[in-house]
């Protein structure tokens, strides 16, 4: 990269876009994903959708020698986080609400600084802890509505915790998952399209052995909605595609500290897609509080971002 300080922070600039983007992207994942499996089988619909993925990005994907990274140990532990990943995430969204998903995601930057640190020793940005404590205030109000536990007592159920539990779960291993993403990216000079390749296959196949094995009832699609096959065909072009793309290259600009800190604004696209797609809107001033928070973390997080680069290019660039 140049030592340019201007194209550097166009660089940021474009990075944290990006990151956002990705962000945003993924936020409504949950919501749409939610939305089909009341009608679908889990498995099936991540072995379909990934299976559309190969073919509409076949053009592309032929064009790469994507197996030969494979002599790679950490490109099959990518995948097998990556499998891991997807499992207990559409659990976790067909077990509770889409916004309680999010919430545990906002946790992801801890989990990601912390393991960072210890097995890559990557820098943990600065004010991260403070613009996270700040989302996750906002993520709380939202959740609970109002300041009390009330929530816990009159609506939450046994399916909740199942669906908390496999979030936090599959929480660690999207930690990972970024993190060993950014590896194969600055250590073998993977490309973003390899890497979303192999991805795919991975989880195509994990999703068609799943369903297997569970017996899911394949005859679900024949009874879609056109309602429906438009929500998929978006789930599939806007999230499986789009959002794999942006986000692995999003994580070669950003590190991945940085990257998983902007996750407010996931919970920032569930709301607004709950709200459309699944009835279930902010109902309380504390709510719009903490959704007003949640925003305003992230964008002012990514202003302070690019302020310290800026410091950092102009004492550490020869002077000319």
């Amino acid at each position: 990269m140049s030592n340019n300080p201007n194209l550097l922070n166009k660089s940021l600039v474009f990075g944290l876009f990006l990151g956002l983007s990705a962000h945003l992207i993924w936020g409504s994942y949950p919501v749409i994903a939610k939305k089909l499996l009341l009608v679908l089988p889990p498995f099936a619909l991540v072995a379909v959708g990934y299976t559309g993925v190969l073919i509409l990005m076949s053009p592309v994907l032929v064009k790469h020698s994507w197996t030969q990274s494979l002599k790679n140990r950490s490109a099959w532990l990518l995948m097998f986080v990556g499998a891991v990943r997807m499992v207990t995430n559409i659990l976790s969204i067909q077990a509770t609400r889409a916004s309680y998903v999010q919430l545990i995601n906002l946790l992801t930057p801890f989990v990601v600084a912390i393991v960072g640190r210890a097995f890559f020793r990557e820098k943990i940005p600065p004010y991260t802890f403070s613009a996270l404590t700040v989302s996750s205030l906002g993520s709380i109000l939202v959740i609970l509505r109002e300041p009390s536990l009330s929530i816990f007592q009159d609506e939450w159920k046994l399916n909740d915790t199942i669906g908390i539990s496999l979030a936090m779960f599959s929480n660690i291993f999207l930690a990972f998952y970024v993190l060993l993403t950014r590896y194969e990216q600055t250590s073998h000079k993977i490309s973003s399209v390899v890497l979303f390749a192999q991805q795919s296959v991975v989880l195509m196949l994990t999703g068609f052995v799943a369903s297997f094995f569970l017996q899911e009832n394949w005859y679900s699609w024949l009874r879609m909605s056109w309602e429906m096959w438009g929500l998929f065909i978006a789930l599939l072009v806007v999230n499986l595609i789009a959002g794999n793309l942006i986000q692995i290259n999003s994580l070669s600009l950003l590190g991945a500290a940085l990257f998983t800190s902007l996750m407010g604004a996931r919970l920032v696209a569930a709301l607004v897609l709950s709200a459309v797609l699944l009835s279930e809107p902010l109902k309380s001033g504390w709510q719009a509080l903490g959704a007003f928070l949640v925003i305003g973390a992230v964008m002012v997080y990514m202003l302070l971002q690019t302020e310290v680069v800026k410091k950092k290019l102009l004492t550490t660039l020869p002077n000319n």
